[in-house]
């Protein structure tokens, strides 16, 4: 497992376990999805959760 993917799921294992505290203190699941997905979002849309390396999707693009 390359670095990427195991910093991809440090922060999936962090936002499951935020959402969870907050589900569980508020005792609801409905906001714990909608934490876990508007974490998932924000992190995606800020650049932090990558599916594809930046490198890799550039090399393609000049070929």
């Amino acid at each position: 497992m390359g670095a990427r993917q195991r910093l991809n799921s440090l922060y999936l294992l962090s936002i499951l376990i935020v959402s969870a505290l907050i589900g569980v203190a508020l005792q609801s699941w409905g906001l714990f999805i909608i934490g876990a997905l508007t974490l998932i979002a924000i992190l995606v849309h800020g650049g932090n959760i990558r599916f594809q390396s930046q490198s890799g999707s550039r090399a393609r693009r000049r070929r």
